[in-house]
């Protein structure tokens, strides 16, 4: 039998509807798996959609809210980025970075990756001298100066005309040819932005949601609404820590009245003035006094558990959201966070790294007016050492490489190009490298003692210390 093509996304999907067949536990005495069982009943339907004005309410009204979306863009941009290529002079990493500074990159990534978050996707436009922004950008016709400037448009500042890129090949792929600004009817072509995500869709879900992926709130809200529900009902139950309670005879017949309701308020008022005042309370003899209290015995653990549910939702440790250290011990927390930065070194290699390189091609050749071959970046690491771990690191390194030097394993130049590019020595030269080779180097002598002094500054260790994630 033929099978019956289908020609619309709307048809695929439909064609995906199948009845649900229970194939499991059924059990008549016990009820499991038949009507009977409540369980059965339990399904997801389609949740609710955060739309533009709800998801900047949630962001401006819940400091949750903001910290899940804020934490992982600032730590994805905080120690930011070295370039590695060879450069004595340092000329050319400075023009680099300067370019950077002048264009506020670092700032415009961040608020790129903030509003994607957000709102499921954000774009960063590149305007350069070379052409109208709706045509195809050749990095080949780029010079020095070339990039003008950079500016960030969230998901619901832009749009398109429904034109799709259906080139295989095109890294473009099922993704708009060209975007609108929603301000204006300016065109911007594809080549000429860097494009940032929120959380990923299935593909139907993906096109429905005008080709825009979720905000990374909408799967945690539930989570974060109970929270500070909790939250806010704790503090509400502080006003009502204490409450009095007075029974009074014949105070229904008195409220019944307006005259005997003045006469009650009165009667109250001046009993609790008394009692704040003097410390004691005066009744009458047929009135009673009792004093109830809320507990909050319990309270401290219902709201962790609520504030450990949003950390599994947001995937962010409890040291890194909340600010709390870890609990236990000997517990130091150590551990959660080298693990959230592994993170976060993954979503910068996934997600970061090949928008940043397509930026490069234009910023390095605006910086340096081309692009040399074996330019590259790395991401600096969020974890640092102490200072005595990173001496007893260089330390144990140095044992090492005697040791092999002593068998004839590795040579001197070996050693000393590990040395460099291990930022242990990164002003370490060629001519350096190569006279460790030939065993010929010596260390300049000092004219006043004829012994030998320490390197230039431009030699000296510098140890690279990558930047360590705050805790709070």
């Amino acid at each position: 039998m033929a099978k019956r093509a289908v020609k619309t996304a709307g048809a695929a999907l439909a064609a995906t509807r199948r009845p649900v067949v229970v194939d499991g536990l059924e059990n008549v005495v016990a009820g499991l798996g038949t009507d009977r069982d409540k369980a059965s009943y339990t399904h997801y339907g389609l949740p609710k959609t955060l739309d533009r004005q709800s998801l900047e309410n949630l962001y401006r009204g819940s400091w949750l809210a903001k910290r899940i979306i804020n934490s992982v863009a600032d730590d994805m941009t905080r120690a930011w980025r070295t370039p590695q290529f060879d450069d004595e002079t340092g000329d050319t990493q400075f023009a680099i970075e300067s370019t950077e500074k002048r264009l506020g990159v670092k700032a415009k990534v961040n608020e790129a990756i903030r509003w994607g978050r957000l709102y499921g996707g954000a774009l960063v436009i590149i305007g350069t001298n070379d052409g109208p922004l709706d045509t195809p950008l050749d990095v080949d016709r780029l010079g020095r100066d070339c990039l003008r400037y950079l500016h960030v448009v969230d998901r619901w500042r832009v749009s398109h005309d429904g034109r799709i890129d259906m080139d295989l090949g095109s890294p473009n792929f099922g993704l708009p040819i060209e975007y609108i600004l929603a301000e204006s009817s300016v065109r911007v072509h594809h080549s000429r932005v860097l494009r940032f995500n929120g959380q990923k869709l299935p593909y139907f879900a993906w096109r429905a949601n005008a080709m825009w992926d979720d905000s990374e709130l909408q799967h945690v809200l539930d989570s974060v609404l109970d929270c500070d529900a909790t939250r806010r009902g704790i503090a509400t139950m502080v006003f009502e820590a204490n409450v009095d309670v007075i029974k009074s005879p014949d105070i229904t017949d008195l409220l019944s009245t307006k005259s005997g309701e003045a006469k009650v308020i009165k009667r109250f008022q001046v009993a609790a003035m008394m009692k704040s005042f003097n410390r004691t309370l005066v009744l009458d003899g047929e009135e009673e006094y009792e004093k109830k209290s809320n507990s909050f015995a319990n309270l401290h653990d219902i709201l962790g558990k609520f504030m450990v549910d949003v950390c599994g939702a947001a995937d962010i440790p409890m040291t890194r959201l909340f600010g709390l250290s870890a609990g236990g011990l000997n517990a130091t927390g150590d551990n959660e966070i080298r693990n959230y930065y592994d993170m976060i070194s993954a979503k910068q290699e996934a997600d970061l790294r090949p928008q940043l390189e397509r930026l490069d091609q234009v910023l390095v050749r605006s910086a340096l007016g081309s692009y040399p071959e074996e330019y590259a970046f790395e991401f600096e690491s969020l974890w640092q050492q102490s200072d005595s771990e990173v001496a007893a690191t260089q330390y144990a390194r140095a044992q090492r490489d005697q040791i092999y030097l002593n068998a004839g394993v590795v040579g001197p130049e070996t050693v000393a190009r590990d040395l460099k590019e291990t930022h242990t020595y990164q002003n370490l030269t060629e001519a350096e490298i190569a006279a460790a080779k030939n065993g010929d180097y010596k260390p300049e002598p000092d004219g006043d003692e004829g012994g030998a002094q320490p390197p230039p500054a431009s030699r000296r260790a510098r140890t690279k210390a990558p930047a360590k994630g705050a805790k709070d």
